[in-house]
């Protein structure tokens, strides 16, 4: 008698187990897109080679983070040592061309911030497009002269890349 009432315990723990097994996930949501705080893309027209020049596109749309709820958020388009000559125009403490303050604007709907750059020598190239947060104040915030954001003081909160090869001149 003991060991039917062991027995019909094993199978109840056992189906009990394999229900809540099923109810997890029948209960877990559908979405399998990863959680992103802003959505960005970089896209690049022109010949990559030395001396010619190459546009980037950056898209940037809010994720699951609305920017006007942080104090302060920026966008910086590290392009290496490519010579900058043009840009989307843009508002930043550090004076430089590729750094957009994206605080308080309205992200639902994608931006695009452009830069028109000149590549200076032939390899392997990589572009980086990064969203952050300073982690103290602005003057926190690490941006040497070419215009690269030393991620040590900010808090990333969304980065894309754009690897490519730079030919010699023609």
């Amino acid at each position: 008698m003991q060991e039917r009432t062991v027995l019909l315990l094993v199978v109840v723990l056992v189906t009990a187990t394999a229900g809540a097994g099923v109810a997890v996930n029948a209960l877990r949501p559908t979405d399998s897109s990863p959680w992103r705080s802003f959505d960005v893309s970089i896209d690049r027209t022109g010949n990559p080679v030395v001396g010619s020049k190459l546009n980037f596109s950056v898209s940037v749309r809010q994720g699951t983070v609305d920017p006007k709820t942080l104090w302060a958020v920026y966008l910086s388009l590290d392009m290496g040592s490519m010579d900058i000559v043009s840009s989307t125009p843009g508002t930043n403490p550090w004076g430089y061309r590729t750094v957009w303050n994206l605080t308080s604007l309205d992200l639902t709907a994608t931006r695009v911030f452009t830069a028109t750059g000149i590549p200076t020598q032939n390899g392997s190239a990589m572009v980086y497009a990064m969203i952050w947060v300073p982690q103290g104040d602005l003057n926190s915030v690490s941006v040497d002269a070419q215009g690269h954001v030393n991620p040590a003081g900010v808090s990333l909160m969304s980065v894309q890349s754009d690897s490519f090869w730079v030919g010699p001149p023609a």
